[in-house]
């Protein structure tokens, strides 16, 4: 008799995997995880949703194994460590392989669209900037990881820009010049910005989850939405709602230059190769499998309140 799904959702107490949960146990699914705190208000509302929690973190071999007793599906996000590109495809290599041994067939990755430059077919024609190379080849060894793990099925995620970069608290990491009615990038005026929701990358590994052999062996680009940059801004200052403009200001290629030289972890002021990250993605393919993505402006006003404290408070 087949077992009932039991998943292990690492990042559980984050967007991505708070919202996954959230999706699953809509499923009658049974869910695992692990945290570092058992009191942090994320982790309460998850263990109030009857996710069952262990203490401890991705480097904790023991606390793994426990976690992931009974499961048989893996939802892995491992958040990045920007001075040491090493530490999440080791945290990967680790989870899989205690998951392959706990019974684990079946497993689901979110990583990075920029994961598309550094493979061939896709390789954008501008040279990547040292930083951003590292980082996308580590997330590129997390995926392998997956890939290597010898389950019966796998799918990789590769989300674009989240929608939430714009809110707090993930504005802290290099998005509050928007507070002040600008944003300075390394896109272009008629370049297509792919925006995702973190609710509908859980959305997309509920569905890998519930039909494996459909996304078997795939690497989706997944966004919610393309804007041109302006309109983006547009949108945000609308939601904001006090009149206020918010201008986008696009780097020129000697600007980019600079801020790769001085070796700026701000993608997003430093790499022109994110300009043709649109090549990466089929939205009509992805509406047609999961239908109602969403908007960026169904995402501001789901939002209200976030987007109140973080530009109103």
């Amino acid at each position: 008799m087949a077992r009932s799904p039991t998943a292990f959702v690492t990042s559980a107490t984050g967007s991505q995997g708070s919202s996954l949960c959230y999706e699953l146990s809509k499923l009658g699914w049974k869910l695992r995880a692990t945290t570092r705190n058992l009191d942090s208000p994320a982790a309460q509302a998850l263990q109030a949703a009857g996710v069952h929690l262990t203490l401890g973190s991705w480097d904790d071999e023991s606390a793994l194994r426990e976690g992931l007793q009974g499961c048989n599906k893996l939802f892995l996000c491992l958040l990045p460590d920007l001075a040491d590109f090493d530490q999440a495809p080791r945290r990967a290599a680790l989870i899989t392989r205690l998951a392959k041994e706990a019974g684990v067939d079946h497993a689901v990755a979110s990583t990075t669209l920029g994961s598309f430059t550094i493979e061939k077919g896709f390789v954008p024609p501008v040279k990547l900037g040292s930083f951003f190379d590292s980082h996308v080849h580590s997330k590129k060894r997390v995926e392998q990881a997956i890939i290597d793990g010898g389950f019966a099925h796998w799918t990789i995620l590769r989300p674009g820009f989240f929608m939430a970069n714009f809110l707090e608290p993930k504005i802290q990491f290099g998005y509050t010049e928007t507070k002040k009615g600008s944003w300075t990038n390394s896109l272009t005026s008629h370049s297509l910005l792919g925006l995702v929701d973190h609710v509908d990358i859980a959305r997309f590994a509920a569905a890998a989850f519930q039909n494996p052999q459909k996304y078997h062996g795939r690497r989706l680009g997944v966004i919610s939405e393309e804007l041109l940059v302006q309109d983006v801004m547009d949108q945000l200052a609308e939601a904001i709602g006090d009149g206020r403009t918010i201008k986008a200001v696009f780097m020129t290629d000697e600007e980019i230059s600079e801020e790769q030289a001085r070796g700026s972890w701000l993608f997003f002021s430093s790499e022109p190769c994110l300009r043709y990250l649109s090549n990466y993605t089929d939205v009509k393919e992805l509406q047609d499998l999961v239908p109602e993505l969403t908007t960026f402006k169904g995402f501001l006003v789901r939002e209200k309140n976030a987007v109140k404290e973080t530009y109103l408070s």
